[in-house]
């Protein structure tokens, strides 16, 4: 292992935090030191694992004997969450490790808001396509900037980007000719078998195919046709077969929530990976009878984290802001936005018909000010005692139900707290004791803030 080269899979965020250092990737979330954060600093493919320890021992003033061993049980523990990879020759122009917020991580591209379906909940509100959807020569400008950018994912999306599978298609092969992973964000009532092989041809590896429900009168209902639950759960039949990894994903909301259970053994049966997260209020889920109240969304925070032996559980870390930003939304006109859930006119970033995407990154004061907007600047949030469990919870909520990134989270505000209390009951003991250590931290903060 001394002579191969460890690389991050993707580029991984340090969040710096009032407690520490936190390393987020994935679904990984590791607390790290000043030397973890070197070595994965240095994990960017072109130093191997000699030169790594060489240099560890001499910023520790000990023995590259000593340090060798608690390097290598450094690095098994990224193997096995998944950070890092090991290649056998080195990176030529490598990435840096730790990403620096200056270009997007990855990019959710919408390219058409025409969609086969009417979902009650859409936040995109598709249905007829853009009469100023991006042309083919913009298209290509745009690969050429991602490329340019070296953004790890294209998430190709619409509307129903089937729709326009030509143009879908001819992204996925330009982009994976380039070295881009690409995912598919699809309803799948297109994807025949034939379809299916054409995106697995072109380069897409993974799909994420929405299944608000178990059964098929209840999905059929949210999405307003009849049929297309028939239908999506063949199209992630044919997705598998192709080759192409599926996550499942499920809109959870005051209609569907009480067949969680059952929908999360059925979408386990189906695909590869699940996802069931809450109905949001954008798009025509503002205002909309099928949002979950805060018991309704206490309950779904329950259920997503409970383990075999009824003990709830959750990642424990200082949140003092979300990661907003690092995957910015391309609208089919060419409209920049800071997440999906952030899609305002108040909050777009810039449109990239009239500027570049570096030129977006570096300019847009919405986004400095999105990447400052730490909890602690929050009114109403800044004297709360779950704001560093929480984080001041979403800003697309925020902006949605107060018109500014600088109120709390209104939505998913109350059900946060009552999770929060649940863990201190019947949290796992790991969990209970990290909760417990960072509520004892805000206290404190709380304390010299008003001393």
């Amino acid at each position: 292992m001394s002579t191969k080269y460890p690389r991050v899979k993707h580029q991984v965020i340090i969040r710096e935090t009032r407690i520490g250092d936190y390393l987020l990737s994935g679904d990984s979330v590791l607390k790290i030191e000043d030397m973890g954060r070197k070595v994965v600093e240095w994990c960017d493919g072109s130093h191997t694992v000699s030169e790594i320890a060489q240099w560890a021992a001499e910023m520790e003033g000990e023995p590259v004997e000593t340090v060798r061993k608690e390097l290598e049980e450094f690095l098994d523990t990224l193997v096995e969450e998944g950070v890092i990879t090991y290649i056998d020759s080195p990176e030529k122009d490598p990435l840096p490790a730790i990403y620096q917020y200056d270009r997007p991580l990855s990019v959710i591209w919408e390219i058409t808001y025409a969609c086969n379906q009417n979902c009650k909940y859409c936040i995109a509100k598709a249905g007829k396509p853009d009469p100023h959807e991006l042309t083919e020569e913009e298209i290509n400008t745009v690969l050429d900037e991602l490329v340019d950018l070296r953004v790890g994912l294209i998430n190709i999306t619409g509307g129903e980007p089937v729709l326009k599978k030509d143009t879908a298609l001819y992204i996925a092969r330009k982009a994976s000719e380039r070295g881009i992973e690409l995912e598919l964000l699809t309803n799948a009532m297109l994807m025949t078998p034939d379809t299916a092989q054409a995106f697995s041809d072109a380069g897409v590896r993974h799909a994420q195919v929405s299944v608000d429900c178990a059964r098929p009168e209840i999905h059929d209902d949210q999405r307003g046709i009849k049929g297309s639950w028939e239908r999506a759960v063949a199209g992630i039949k044919n997705l598998r077969e192709a080759g192409i990894e599926v996550m499942a994903a499920s809109v959870m909301n005051s209609e569907t929530i009480t067949y969680f259970e059952e929908t999360r053994t059925f979408l386990g049966s189906i695909a590869d990976v699940l996802k069931m997260g809450p109905v949001m209020p954008m798009g025509r889920g503002e205002n909309h009878a099928c949002l979950l109240t805060p018991d309704m969304y206490f309950e779904l925070l329950k259920l997503r984290n409970k383990t075999d032996d009824n003990q709830l559980t959750d990642f424990i870390f200082c949140k003092e802001r979300c990661s907003i930003g690092t995957t910015p939304v391309i609208a089919p006109n060419g409209n920049v936005y800071p997440c999906m859930l952030t899609k305002y006119e108040e909050l777009k970033l810039g449109n990239v018909r009239e500027s570049s995407l570096r030129d977006i990154y570096k300019n847009s004061h919405v986004l400095k000010e999105l990447f400052e907007c730490r909890v602690d600047k929050i009114e109403t949030c800044r004297d709360c005692w779950n704001r560093y469990y929480c984080g001041g919870g979403c800003r697309g909520c925020a902006f949605a139900y107060h018109q500014t990134i600088y109120k709390k989270d209104s939505y998913q505000c109350e059900a946060r707290k009552k999770f929060a209390r649940a863990l201190l009951r019947q949290g796992h003991p790991s969990t209970k004791k990290a909760l417990k250590e960072l509520l004892k931290l805000t206290r404190k903060s709380k304390e010299e803030s008003h001393g």
